[in-house]
């Protein structure tokens, strides 16, 4: 694995716990374990009749699949097979039946062979346009140990939702018994993201009070001719691993080989190798569906280079008419740019009129009236000056020199020598009537 994206995928899908699982909870397909079982949204492949029978609409011919296997496991190894059998409803749209067998026989005695009969179908969202998966399958298993043999009746079903942006999102409930004296019902909810030719996988798996999280990761190589896988092994008896895998699609024929890296070194006891080997009734040839799909591709492209010569063609006959409006609208502009300036200087001359008819009416011209000077008023304060005398000050105040006595006799605290002192504040009464002059 030379590339650098599967590498950075591959350690991400490095095993998270130690936890061990018994031979009850191992799960079928090469393909499914190379991605550590992180198989719930997994489309078009037939081992969805044992992970998620809401799959299987996604297949559209018929197929038949054969898996061998053999795992690891300190003092009990087990070997196991499976087949598969899928085909669409006749007459039914969508609608894909399918059949599986899977047989585990590990040493000690400990046998385990189920009959699955699963159903896939799907739908369309009515408020959201997005498909929806569904499926159920019934279940037969025999689970023998060395001291007893117990068979069961159980059922399946699944739910998967996606969006454009290559977000899946699954819900199963599997593994529902009756009759074999311990409970194996297990409900995986799952999720995967598409990156361009990488899905990147995470399925969280919970049966009774024990759940664990399984990752994968898978890239296509050279237009989808092989596939390149990494997960988190399914463990048995306690070993963990990286689990990795190669997958052909020299359609009809489709081939999936897995191997396991002991996570604890090559020396450990623990992991997984298996094979399987599918054929697709009246598929197209993996040359035939390359040359399709490039057919196809050329065919849209040339499909958008019409409708973009179509568009081109529109944008220029709408840019010649989008011109003469443009002319039709500047002339229509300009003459009404004319009529804007002479009714503004209009509008401005009759502003100006209202402005002084206005100032006219708030503003009329006063009527002249005689208003009578106001009253002098006595008496008053004055500073004495260096060099005045009563004399002086009578002639300010009264235009009459010989009017001094009335000062003197106002202020005869501040007269020394017959002379005001200088800087004294004096009070001048008021001057005396014409008549008393």
């Amino acid at each position: 694995m030379k590339n650098p994206t599967l590498l950075l995928l591959a350690a991400f899908c490095l095993p998270l716990s130690a936890a061990a699982a018994d031979f009850t909870s191992l799960r079928p397909g090469a393909r499914a374990n190379a991605l550590g079982t992180a198989f719930s949204t997994v489309a078009g492949d037939a081992a969805a009749v044992f992970y998620n029978p809401a799959n299987l609409t996604t297949l559209t011919d018929l197929e038949v699949r054969g898996e061998t296997g053999r795992r690891l496991a300190p003092g009990a190894p087990e070997g196991e097979s499976s087949l598969t059998y899928i085909r669409p409803v006749p007459d039914t749209r969508n609608k894909v039946a399918g059949i599986g067998y899977y047989a585990v026989r590990q040493k000690g005695g400990y046998d385990l062979d189920s009959l699955t009969f699963a159903t896939g179908d799907r739908t369309v969202m009515k408020y959201f346009q997005q498909p929806v998966y569904y499926g159920w399958a019934f279940k037969l298993l025999s689970l023998r140990y060395p001291e007893k043999t117990h068979f069961g009746l159980g059922f399946d079903a699944g739910l998967q939702l996606e969006n454009n942006s290559g977000v899946k999102t699954a819900l199963v409930l599997s593994n529902a018994y009756l009759g074999l004296g311990k409970a194996l019902s297990t409900i995986t909810l799952g999720n995967s993201y598409r990156i361009k030719n990488t899905v990147l996988l995470a399925d969280l798996r919970a049966r009774g009070s024990y759940s664990e999280i399984f990752l994968g990761a898978e890239q296509d190589l050279f237009n989808g001719l092989v596939q390149a896988r990494a997960g988190k092994g399914l463990s048995l008896g306690g070993g963990r691993y990286l689990a990795l895998g190669l997958g052909v699609n020299t359609l009809p024929w489709t081939i999936d080989a897995t191997w396991s890296i002991p996570w604890a070194g090559y020396n450990e006891n623990s992991g997984y190798y298996g094979f399987n080997v599918g054929y697709r009734f009246g598929a197209a040839t993996f040359s035939e569906k390359l040359v399709g799909d490039a057919a196809r591709k050329a065919e849209a492209l040339k499909a958008q280079i019409d409708d973009l010569r179509v568009q081109k063609a529109n944008l220029e006959s709408s840019i010649a008419t989008e011109r003469v409006n443009k002319s039709m609208l500047e002339t229509d502009v300009t003459m009404m740019q004319g009529r804007m300036r002479e009714m503004e200087t209009n509008l401005k001359d009759l502003q100006v009129q209202a402005l002084e008819q206005q100032f006219k009416k708030e503003n009329p011209k006063p009527v002249k009236r005689y208003v009578p000077p106001p009253p002098e008023r006595w008496p008053r304060l004055h500073k004495a000056a260096a060099g005045e005398t009563l004399r002086s000050i009578a002639s300010k105040y009264y235009g009459n020199p010989s009017l001094w006595e009335r000062i003197y006799e106002a202020n005869e605290k501040n007269i020394s020598k017959g002379l005001p002192v200088e800087g004294a504040v004096l009070t001048i009464p008021a001057p005396p009537p014409s008549g008393a002059r």
